[in-house]
C-alpha cells in the first residue's frame, strides 16, 4: 500500500523524466470531465455523493460544480511543477492522458474520466400568457370539468357539497338559465344552482340552494378557471 502510494506521488516526475525538455503543457484541452473515484492518500477507496465535475475551455478559462452545486467559473494556472490551481481550490496533477486525469491535494487522490452525459436541456422561459377578458357567456359554452382545485393560503375548502365539480354553460340562446353549476353528488339534471347572467365584472350570477357569485378568471385555450370564496378550479372540456 505504502508503495502504491510513494509510486503516484512521483507519478508527475517519472512522466516529466520519459522527456525533460518537453514542457508540462500550461493548458487542458476542451472537454467535460467527471470524478469516477476518490481515495484517501493511502489509496483507501471510499464512497462520496458530492461528485466534481469539470469542463475546460480554449486556453485557461474553466468551470466546475459539485453535483447540484453551484457552478465556479474562472480561469486556472498550471506552474512548471504540475500544480493546478482553480483559485479556490487547487491539486496536483499525478496523471493527464486523452481519457484520464488524476489530481492529488492533502486530502486524497481523485480519479476523472471524460463526461459523456448529456448536458442539461435547456431551459426556455414560456411566455406569459395575456389573458382575454370574458364579456359574451356564448364563449363558454360547453360541459366543463374541475381537474384541479386551489386553496389559498388563508382560505379553508368549502364544505364538499358546495365545491364545483362541474359546469354546463348553454348560453343566451337557451332558455332563461344560461347553465348549470354541479358540486358535490349532484345527479345529473339537479344541479346545486343555475347561471343567470355574467356582469361586467365576469362574476356569474348564480341561484340554487343559495345565491352564489362565481369570479371568471379566464376561459381560453381549451381551460377555463373559475374563483370563489379563495378557491379557484381549473376546468377542462374532457370528450
Amino acid at each position: 500500500m505504502k508503495r502504491l502510494l510513494f509510486l503516484l506521488l512521483l507519478l508527475p516526475g517519472l512522466l516529466m523524466a520519459k522527456d525533460k525538455k518537453k514542457p508540462i503543457p500550461k493548458h487542458f484541452l476542451p472537454g467535460r470531465w467527471v470524478e469516477v473515484k476518490r481515495t484517501t492518500l493511502d489509496s483507501a477507496q471510499f464512497a462520496f455523493s458530492d461528485t466534481l465535475f469539470m469542463q475546460f475551455y480554449a486556453r485557461d478559462t474553466f468551470t466546475y460544480k459539485v453535483r447540484d452545486g453551484f457552478v465556479y467559473r474562472g480561469k486556472y494556472t498550471i506552474d512548471d511543477d504540475g500544480h493546478l490551481d482553480f483559485g479556490t481550490v487547487s491539486y496536483d496533477i499525478a496523471l493527464r492522458r486523452p481519457q484520464s486525469i488524476i489530481l492529488t491535494n492533502a486530502k486524497g487522490i481523485y480519479y476523472y474520466v471524460p463526461d459523456t452525459s448529456a448536458l442539461p436541456p435547456e431551459v426556455v422561459l414560456v411566455k406569459e400568457e395575456k389573458i382575454v377578458p370574458v364579456t359574451d357567456i356564448d364563449t363558454m359554452i360547453g360541459r366543463w370539468t374541475v381537474y384541479k382545485k386551489e386553496v389559498g393560503k388563508d382560505d379553508g375548502a368549502p364544505d364538499f357539497d358546495l365545491q364545483i365539480r362541474s359546469v354546463y354553460v348553454t348560453g343566451l340562446s337557451s332558455s332563461n338559465d344560461l347553465g348549470s353549476i354541479y358540486c358535490g353528488n349532484d345527479p345529473d339534471g339537479k344541479p346545486s344552482a343555475v347561471i343567470k347572467s355574467l356582469g361586467v365584472d365576469q362574476s356569474l350570477e348564480c341561484v340554487g340552494k343559495r345565491p352564489r357569485i362565481i369570479k371568471v378568471v379566464k376561459c381560453q385555450k381549451g381551460e377555463m378557471v373559475l374563483e370563489e370564496a379563495g378557491v379557484s378550479y381549473y376546468l377542462k372540456q374532457f370528450r
